[in-house]
């Protein structure tokens, strides 16, 4: 994976303080623990996105975009089945 340029970090950083551009997530409660194994050149980015984000660490992320995604994939289904 190539280093983004000095311009993209600049831009990527310009919007990740957009908060307009943000998806609301309420708070999450103490979880169940899990593991995932990941490349660490996938890490590495996740990382690197989190910290443009303003987020305490790349698992944060993860748990946020995976709260989306599900409840994105949830209302999905639900449509499909006309419960809705």
């Amino acid at each position: 994976m190539k280093q983004p340029s000095k311009r993209e970090i600049e831009k990527l950083k310009k919007e990740a303080l957009d908060t307009s551009k943000w998806e609301k997530v309420s708070g999450f409660e103490v979880g169940k623990p899990t593991s995932i194994r990941l490349p660490p050149e996938l890490i590495s980015s996740l990382q690197k996105i989190a910290k443009l984000r303003g987020e305490r660490s790349y698992q944060t992320l993860l748990k946020k975009w995976l709260l989306e995604r599900a409840t994105y994939e949830i209302e999905l289904v639900q449509l499909a089945r006309g419960r809705k």
